[in-house]
């Protein structure tokens, strides 16, 4: 790789079952530099004080609950409104990102990061059909039932991003995008990270161009 990995910030947001966690782990191996994903709940969960258990349960799902039925006692019971698990993920990202190179994967990162300087953003995404596959290989279910289920989690998960950043999905507002149906996983990567040495590249063209000037 010809980027600076010192400097170098990777967010991915990806679409449900198309692989973006493990497209992240495997850019995370080539590039020698950490991956972030339910990492950043964890780090989330420490800001913000809310209990970990209930970071992790509405990751990617909106809060609606104002009491946790499921809590061990009563200190826990009640539930921080849906803006603080989104300020607390977006602080999470931000303070990952201070410590150094990394892949931060969707959990709002993205949004987190935007305009920083050598952040490069990823859109994941893959065919329905593909997913509903992978969908029902995960549930244990037909393709039929994973294809109705799906499409409800796919509108509610779409609309816990966008109700928060509305380019969230839009090919067109991230540096690059990969669909992975067409390309598969391997390619996808390599195609990720042939973007990044282009990039790196250009950045280094700036530098000298500055210079000379």
């Amino acid at each position: 790789m010809k980027l600076n990995k010192e400097e170098m910030i990777i967010t991915i947001d990806s679409e449900l079952y198309s692989n973006g966690e493990k497209i992240a782990k495997e850019l995370s191996g080539i590039l020698q530099i950490p991956c972030y994903g339910e990492e950043i709940l964890d780090r989330a969960s420490e800001i913000s004080k809310i209990p970990n258990k209930l970071m992790h349960r509405y990751d990617g799902k909106a809060v609606h609950a104002a009491y946790d039925l499921l809590a061990e006692d009563e200190s826990q019971i009640r539930i921080a409104p849906a803006a603080d698990f989104i300020t607390a993920q977006v602080m999470a990202a931000k303070q990952l990102a201070a410590e150094g190179s990394c892949i931060l994967v969707d959990r709002h990162a993205n949004m987190a990061l935007a305009g920083q300087k050598n952040h490069v953003s990823v859109y994941v995404h893959a065919d329905f059909e593909d997913r509903a596959k992978a969908f029902a290989e995960e549930r244990g279910m037909s393709v039929e039932e994973a294809r109705k289920s799906l499409k409800k989690e796919d509108k509610a998960y779409s609309h816990y991003y966008k109700g928060n950043n509305k380019s969230w999905g839009d090919a067109s507002r991230y540096d690059i995008a990969v669909n992975v149906s067409e390309a598969g996983i391997k390619a996808a990567v390599d195609t990720i990270v042939s973007f990044l040495d282009i990039m790196a590249g250009e950045q280094k063209k700036a530098e000298k161009q500055v210079k000379v000037g």
